[in-house]
């Protein structure tokens, strides 16, 4: 199974100011806000994403389409640390999953992360906010 969808939810969102995202925002269309069911966490100043079979739980993100899904991936998986060359254990694993936006259902890349969430701090609203965008909003208030 392949896709020409991603759905991000952290460090790659529209609102993230890194270089990774302003590339990976170079070679996509962002086609709007969508939801992933699973959960969300804090790992440090970035989220980790995991499956959840309890329809409350939802991983608040955007859909993106791919300009050249191959190329575009192969960068991401090497950021995101889950390349064949990456060291191991990996924390990330690229699924296809079921992704919810308007309503309508799409299947697209998500990068789930694979190592224990025992330790890490639950975002409840399953919406990650960049620090970046954190800093932006007190300076404006």
């Amino acid at each position: 199974m392949n896709s020409q969808y991603l759905f991000v939810y952290g460090t790659l969102k529209s609102d993230a100011i890194n270089v990774h995202a302003k590339q990976f925002h170079a070679q996509a269309q962002l086609i709007g806000a969508a939801m992933w069911q699973g959960c969300l966490y804090l790992v440090t100043n970035y989220p980790a994403a995991v499956a959840s079979s309890n329809p409350q739980d939802r991983v608040m993100g955007e859909l993106w389409k791919l300009n050249d899904s191959e190329l575009v991936l192969k960068a991401l998986d090497e950021y995101e640390e889950c390349a064949p060359g990456s060291p191991l254990p990996h924390e990330y694993e690229r699924l296809i999953q079921p992704i919810e936006i308007n309503g309508q259902v799409i299947q697209a890349w998500i990068y789930v992360y694979l190592l224990s969430t025992a330790e890490l701090v639950k975002i409840d609203s399953g919406l990650f906010i960049n620090q970046n965008q954190k800093l932006l909003r007190r300076s404006v208030q």
